[in-house]
């Protein structure tokens, strides 16, 4: 059984589809050694069972002639184009892959030119069912909620898989606490200062990171903002808007996600703006460090944070989050939720699945 896992913009693009890729492949080699697995990326550089394609980025200069839409695309479509021979050179039984358009590639691909390998659509978009029921064999679903959607849209159980993202809780622990200092030093924030953190792109649409920056404005107390992630076109308008509400108490920082740990222990309630998630891996990223988190009252959230102390209110509303931040703040009680979070999402727990749904594709 030999498996491929894809990842079109692993090496250049700060996110969760390209970690949990990285994170995936560095399970296998941990826990399971014997499992023949190769990480096709993007980006970045080619090593030990990992292989760079060359193929358009978005920010390409023929991508950008073409507009960011355009452009994306074509950076989805010539990934499959180049990977599609290794695919069949290599005698690949599965594709594991998150990008819906470059698995489309594949599909159409294999259809026109042949091969034997299945593909296997984890949806972490999350892309509707409607966009993934025809152009995939099988489909990995990271909640229940989005397994219940898949089932009522008409999907066969028999091509559904229900397993979350997992997380490495050796290096997401509250160990990262230790950087504290180190980390709020080379940020330039005080030491006993309060910090908000979310990971997210740093976008308005989706992330609502601007809805954020308004909840913390007119705090009863000094209240500083880090905000991690990919920088978009937003980001430069977000900056200022930042700096109008929150002056000089904001940082925006774009870190590889193996430095993002620090930043978890670094900070003192994490939150997430946004009102839907295909699956949030940085809110079990920051339960898994102990950090309080706050989440909008939505399904997803609700599935993750089961059984622990994370606070969902309605995101929505204005003054909500500010109010829950104020409960936080005052508040005595312990909100670890680590232990939960380790037990359902860890990378021990949920490789012998990910083994599992890897060998019944295969048999197909």
């Amino acid at each position: 059984m030999k498996i491929a896992i894809a990842s079109t913009g692993l090496g250049r693009i700060l996110r969760g589809f390209e970690s949990f890729a990285e994170s995936l492949f560095q399970a296998f080699r941990r826990y399971a050694p014997d499992t023949d697995v190769m990480l096709f990326q993007g980006g970045g550089k080619s090593g030990e069972h990992r292989r760079v394609i060359s193929n358009f980025h978005r920010s390409d200069r023929p991508a950008r002639w073409m507009g960011y839409d355009k452009g994306n695309l074509l950076e989805k479509r010539s990934f499959a184009i180049a990977l599609y021979p290794l695919l069949r050179k290599g005698e690949f039984d599965i594709v594991h892959y998150n990008e819906l358009v470059m698995g489309s590639g594949l599909f159409h691909l294999r259809r026109l030119l042949g091969g034997d390998f299945k593909l296997l659509y984890c949806n972490g978009a999350p892309s509707p069912p409607v966009h993934y029921h025809h152009r995939c064999d099988y489909a990995q679903v990271l909640t229940g909620p989005a397994f219940e959607e898949a089932q009522s849209f008409g999907i066969s159980r028999n091509r559904l898989f229900q397993i979350p993202y997992g997380i490495d809780a050796e290096v997401f622990s509250p160990e990262s606490k230790r950087a504290r200092s180190k980390i709020r030093k080379q940020l330039n924030i005080p030491l006993d200062a309060k910090v908000i953190l979310t990971v997210a792109a740093l976008k308005r649409e989706h992330k609502r990171l601007d809805c954020l920056i308004k909840e913390l404005d007119n705090f009863n107390r000094p209240i500083w903002l880090v905000a991690a992630g990919q920088r978009t076109d937003d980001t430069h308008v977000l900056e200022k808007m930042a700096e109008k509400h929150l002056p000089g108490r904001w940082r925006f920082v774009s870190w590889p996600h193996d430095k993002i740990a620090g930043l978890y222990g670094a900070a003192d309630i994490f939150v997430l703006t946004s009102l839907s998630e295909a699956f949030g891996l940085v809110t079990v990223e920051a339960m898994l460090t102990g950090l309080p988190v706050i989440l909008h009252n939505g399904p997803v959230f609700k599935w993750i944070t089961e059984g622990t102390n994370g606070v969902l209110i309605d995101m929505a509303i204005e003054g909500n989050l500010r109010d829950a931040l104020e409960r936080l703040f005052s508040s005595t009680e312990n909100f670890n939720s680590r232990e939960i979070s380790a037990e359902r999402f860890s990378w021990p727990t949920l490789i012998p699945e990910y083994v599992r749904m890897y060998e019944q594709v295969a048999r197909a």
